[in-house]
């Protein structure tokens, strides 16, 4: 096949991020109801499986990504999505237990594995601007699992290998299109370019871990609602389980509004902008646990939704796309897939971290340390970069 020697398009990068993400959706969502319901475990069996899942997807993250720098990318994803495919198969016949777990863990690093290729790839479009090329990609990832998750309701009942059975169909999709579209020239992937520094300038790193560092004590925080605070409106404040399913359709429409609000407005292609989003959208996870004490009705809990999505809309893009301009060609994959891996490590420790707090001291306790810990990263990381962002190399910086 003949290798495309104008960057990486990115239609096709959001096509393929739309279905790794839509086909994944289809399948972690449903974990703790069948672990529990269908497989008869516990729930502490329950939250190790979960541990366990979130971890495979940071360690695929990583491994991807580091790997990017060195080997052809198109032979990585290729792999990747060809191993998915397979272990899906393998999970429509085998998800019993324990094989489901086992099975699941190995896709979890699997989609890993995608999405960090997908973020350095990312790197690779030359028709757009960094940071919309991530703002975008960060629209297609929820996209694509809120598709997943809205038809997970819909097919579960028929049973679960029809949902495997589905996500087989997608990654056939995939390899379809990672076979036409991803194998970039070389010219263009100067991974393996021997005259380009190993190392970041010392600036560079500094800023490029605090970050990514940042990132995992916002999703820390983002975890909370995916976890614990489900529990806290049911079983504390007796609200109805679809009023909290209700706060997510929320957060869905209201990240597709404003993204594609921003590129309408190009937005995401501001360098002061970044920074207003960067450090804005941090300080509304904070202003959002500062509202939670105070949530004791659907509204409440709309208003802190609300403000908790103006946070992840604005700040998340935006890293990967700092990280893309701190980062040389030949390192940009390494560091993209551990921005990749800090959701799943925020994921894998932060509903641990938050029942700890709420088993010793309650759930004010719990919503006052959140809120003080995304302030504080905040300061700590606006006072860094002040002092240190002037004193790095930048790569391929935007407007």
């Amino acid at each position: 096949m003949q290798q495309q020697k104008q960057g990486m398009v990115l239609k096709w990068l959001l096509i393929a991020s739309l279905i790794n993400n839509f086909a994944f959706g289809l399948i972690w969502p449903i974990v703790t109801v069948y672990v529990n319901t269908s497989l008869q475990q516990s729930l502490v069996v329950v939250g190790w499986v979960m541990l366990l899942i979130a971890s495979g997807q940071a360690f695929g993250s990583i491994i991807s990504g580091r790997l990017f720098d060195r080997f052809e990318p198109y032979r990585l994803i290729l792999f990747g999505t060809g191993a998915m495919i397979a272990i899906q198969v393998i999970l429509i016949f085998f998800h019993g237990w324990p094989s489901y777990v086992i099975n699941l863990i190995i896709a979890s690093l699997l989609n890993g594995w995608i999405m960090a290729l997908i973020n350095g790839y990312g790197t690779l479009v030359r028709s757009r601007d960094g940071r919309f090329v991530f703002n975008m990609l960060y629209f297609t990832n929820n996209f694509g699992m809120v598709l997943g998750t809205a038809l997970l309701g819909i097919i579960y009942p028929f049973g679960i290998a029809w949902l495997f059975g589905l996500a087989v169909a997608l990654y056939i999709g995939l390899l379809v299109i990672v076979r036409r579209n991803f194998k970039i020239d070389a010219s263009f992937s100067t991974y393996k370019d021997g005259e380009q520094t190993s190392t970041l300038p010392r600036w560079n790193r500094r800023l490029v871990y605090s970050v990514i560092i940042g990132l995992v004590v916002l999703w820390i925080a983002y975890a909370q609602w995916q976890g614990n605070l489900s529990v806290y409106m049911t079983q504390d404040l007796k609200l109805p389980l679809w009023q909290y399913s209700l706060l997510w359709s929320i957060n869905g429409l209201l990240i597709a509004v404003i993204q594609l609000g921003m590129n309408a407005f190009k937005l995401t292609e501001s360098s002061k902008a970044m920074w207003v989003q960067i450090f804005g959208g941090m300080a509304m996870f904070g202003v959002a646990f500062l509202v939670l004490p105070h949530a004791t009705s659907f509204a409440g809990f709309a208003l802190a939704m609300v403000v908790t999505t103006l946070g992840e809309v604005t700040a998340f893009p935006m890293i990967p796309a700092l990280v893309n301009e701190l980062t040389p060609d030949n390192l940009k994959g390494r560091y993209q897939g551990l921005v990749a891996a800090a959701p799943s490590v925020g994921r894998a420790i932060g509903p641990l971290l938050g029942g700890i707090v709420i088993e010793q001291h309650g759930y004010t306790a719990l919503f006052d340390s959140g809120a003080a810990l995304v302030f504080l990263t905040v300061v700590a990381l606006a006072l860094l970069i002040y002092k240190g962002y002037r004193q790095t190399e930048k790569f391929n910086e935007g407007a």
